[in-house]
């Protein structure tokens, strides 16, 4: 099922070896689309208004163990509402630096195969 999934890549770019937009397929599309979600603030999309999560509005927030049950939260409600083609089975998050470092672990539901995404917010304090 993942192999079939495909659309404009993400970021948005332009194919060097064919001068047109770029495509994307597969795992690496779902890939994308999951990153999307994550990195777009409620509200920021004119026509899907609740579309994304609030992760993007926390990075100002104090570096503690509410951010990281807040992102935890944002991550998991956010994959089953957005992407149904996978089912998200862990988030993790570690704290350094004045960074907070996101681990997402899911599944592809038709498939059965997991895969990892790790998110570096920055500026938490």
């Amino acid at each position: 099922m993942a192999d079939q999934v495909q659309g404009l890549g993400f970021p948005f770019r332009i194919d060097p070896a064919t001068g047109g937009v770029a495509w994307s397929s597969g795992k690496d599309k779902i890939r994308q689309n999951v990153s999307l979600i994550l990195g777009t603030r409620f509200g920021e999309r004119p026509m899907l208004r609740d579309f994304g999560t609030r992760i993007p509005s926390l990075v100002h927030d104090p570096n503690d163990d509410v951010l990281a049950t807040a992102v935890q939260e944002q991550v998991l409600a956010a994959l089953l509402r957005f992407e149904s083609r996978v089912l998200g089975t862990n988030v993790t998050t570690a704290r350094q630096d004045g960074e907070l470092t996101v681990r997402v672990n899911y599944i592809y539901v038709e498939e059965g195969m997991s895969d990892t995404l790790v998110l570096p917010l920055e500026n938490p304090r």
